[in-house]
């Protein structure tokens, strides 16, 4: 039985002994002292009362997605740990030790009472701490893990993304096909925005998502999207889906993006010497390019770039994949 499991079923056990629903099967014992106990309880019972609300505003919120004939894809229950506590009722965490909650229906407020817990399980048993601190952020050379795709082929790239988001950065005329000042102007491009911008191409559940994921995750190598211009970053015309290697795909991607911030041609940036590098934001527009208007009254382009920004700058908000459009 995992570290995580061990933990998660003595916090929620409370002196009464708890018997988790996933993943294990007996009830998992503990040893806690009277005054960690009390410390406890009264937060325990404020985070059922913050489960409850936030299931009711989650409820209002996919209701009224179906009335408009929207469907998310939902949060990945793959890590999810569901535990019983006897009399208090339910309770989920998922494998970093935090509640297994959408932040989107959490207020400010609750999310206190929520870390406040979470501090109490590390506080409470130390040599879990390693086991719960494990979420990376969306740090320098760090890949985040995002909320709602935790489960293990989310990560598969990781180390791919690292080495070419490095390289990127340290070459940056290179991968843009630009010159050294056009180059000087672009900022770092950065793991998490790169996880991101895989998550909203290929993140489905779908058996096509699944597939582009393993082998073209930026859907860059898509036949019906070919333009001469992916040739320049090291492409050939495609027969079908997912061909090649992922490191080309990927590294070919980047290169199509960034030269994408230049303009909409995606020609190399040293072809217009007087050009310059507009935004990750306008190069992440350019590179869908879809013009519809979605649901949201917005340019499905505008809200696809937004989605995959939003995302990387805050690893542990959820943020869904789809976009619909408007009827």
């Amino acid at each position: 039985m995992s570290r995580v499991k061990r933990i998660l079923g003595a916090f929620l056990a409370l002196g009464i002994g708890a018997s988790p629903l996933a993943r294990a099967e007996k009830p998992i014992p503990f040893d806690l002292d009277v005054s960690a106990l009390a410390e406890v309880l009264p937060l325990a019972m404020e985070a059922l009362d913050i489960s409850r609300r936030a299931a009711e505003r989650e409820a209002r919120h996919t209701a009224e997605l179906a009335r408009r004939g929207v469907a998310e894809v939902p949060m990945d229950e793959s890590q999810k740990y569901v535990m019983e506590a006897g009399a208090a009722g339910r309770f989920m965490f998922d494998n970093f030790g935090e509640f297994y909650i959408d932040r989107r229906f959490v207020t400010k407020d609750e999310m206190v009472t929520i870390r406040k817990i979470e501090a109490w399980l590390k506080a409470h048993f130390p040599e879990a701490a390693k086991g719960f601190d494990v979420r990376p952020q969306a740090a320098p050379r760090k890949v985040p893990i995002f909320r709602g795709f935790g489960d293990p082929r989310y990560q598969r790239h990781d180390a791919l993304i690292l080495r070419m988001t490095a390289d990127f950065n340290a070459h940056k005329a290179d991968w843009c096909g630009g010159t050294a000042a056009q180059a000087a102007k672009i900022p770092d491009v950065t793991p998490a925005m790169v996880k991101s911008h895989m998550i909203e191409e290929s993140g489905g559940n779908g058996l096509a998502s699944v597939a582009a994921w393993v082998v073209d995750p930026l859907q860059v190598n898509v036949p019906g999207d070919w333009c001469a211009e992916k040739s320049l970053v090291g492409l050939q015309k495609p027969s079908k889906r997912n061909e090649g290697r992922a490191e080309d795909n990927v590294r070919a991607a980047i290169k199509f993006l960034s030269r994408k911030g230049f303009g909409k041609s995606a020609r190399p940036a040293k072809d217009r010497p007087k050009s310059f590098f507009d935004s990750w934001s306008d190069a992440l527009r350019r590179y869908n390019g879809r013009r519809d208007r979605t649901e949201t009254d917005r340019v499905y382009s505008d809200e696809y770039a937004s989605k995959i920004l939003r995302r990387a700058a805050d690893p542990d908000a959820f943020v869904p994949i789809e976009i619909r459009l408007a009827k």
